[in-house]
């Protein structure tokens, strides 16, 4: 079992934030608990590093995504026993473009 150290890059803060704004036009509550889950899965990402998978066409070196709930893809890379989250996005954006 790994145990990596998280560290969320300001943008991944800022894509956060963003959902969470977009999803609380609508309902506070679900907002809240969809930033929940991310944080959740941000902790089992870094007991369990490897459920992401690599994809061809990403630009930025050893990025694993891992999508959540058919909704949201987590783009991460695990560097230094870090796992560092750099962009979060909803399905209908191109991470690819994003990286």
């Amino acid at each position: 079992m790994n145990n990596l150290e998280l560290i969320i890059t300001e943008e991944a803060f800022h894509d956060i934030e963003i959902i969470s704004q977009f999803i609380s036009n609508d309902n506070f509550g679900v907002a809240k608990k969809t930033v929940d889950m991310f944080f959740d899965y941000f902790n089992m990402l870094c007991e369990f590093p490897n459920m992401g998978i690599y994809k061809k066409g990403i630009k930025a070196k050893d990025t694993q995504i891992f999508i959540v709930k058919k909704q949201f893809l987590i783009a991460y890379k695990i560097k230094d026993n870090k796992l560092i989250i750099l962009k979060i996005s909803y399905r209908y954006q191109n991470i690819y473009n994003l990286l």
